[in-house]
This record gives C-alpha cells, structure tokens and sequence, in this order.
C-alpha cells in the first residue's frame, strides 16, 4: 500500500499541508502520519502539530 501525503500537488519548495496551516516540513512522523489519514479519511479533526519552539 502507497502511503499518500497531505500535501498539495505544487510546485512550491515547502508548501502548507492541505489539512493544518503549517508547512508540510514542519510536520514530525507522527504529524505527517495524522494530517494523511485526515485527508484520506475525510474526517474534520484539529490539528496535533508541535508548537514551535520560542526562539
């Protein structure tokens, strides 16, 4: 099975994932793992991405 991805189909270097508002390279595995089954799933959840960290 081919794990799809949550991101959009664009020719941007880092885009936003289609399911939270944070780049799709911000996403850890467990992020990258949820936003996909969201999408796939169809389902309307929030988002569970790390806050950044305070610089």
């Amino acid at each position: 099975m081919t794990e799809q991805r949550a991101e959009p189909a664009t020719g941007a270097s880092d885009p936003t994932c289609a399911m939270c508002p944070h780049p799709w390279s911000a996403h850890d595995a467990l992020g990258r793992r949820f936003c996909t089954a969201t999408q796939v799933g169809v389902w309307t959840r929030g988002c569970i991405c790390t806050p950044p960290r305070p610089r």
